[in-house]
């Protein structure tokens, strides 16, 4: 497994419904991406959950953003045989993060991308699934 750096922190909490997990840190990359989407991949698995919120709040991504193989990545790991809303904490990423929704959905995924909790929230309560 690949690993969190020091400065990237990643914490879980069991919902009402759904598993929740916030990441956040100074920075991102492909690499950290990697690194904390294998570790709720895992925690999907080891707590049998159908639905994940995951709220990303990470600081500028250090490489070129390859969206389509990260999808593919997420989609390796099982993630796309469960609900996922993924919450953007910084606003002017939504755009770039909604391509990806559509890549995953092209896929066979059943995610969105969110750019506030509550809305995330609404739609693993009352969405598709």
């Amino acid at each position: 497994m690949i690993s969190l750096p020091d400065d990237i922190h990643l914490v879980f909490e069991d919902r009402n419904g759904y598993l929740y997990a916030q990441v956040t840190g100074p920075r991102d990359s492909h690499q950290i991406s990697l690194a904390y989407w294998s570790r709720v991949a895992e925690q999907v698995r080891k707590r049998n959950v159908r639905k994940l919120l995951v709220h990303e709040n990470l600081g500028d991504h250090e490489d070129q953003r390859d969206i389509s193989s990260m999808i593919d990545a997420l989609i390796a790991m099982g993630l796309d045989r469960i609900q996922v809303a993924f919450v953007v904490g910084r606003i002017e990423l939504v755009p770039e993060m909604e391509h990806g929704e559509i890549l995953a959905l092209e896929r066979g995924a059943n995610g969105r991308v969110f750019g506030s909790v509550a809305m995330a929230e609404r739609w693993l309560r009352h969405g598709s699934q």
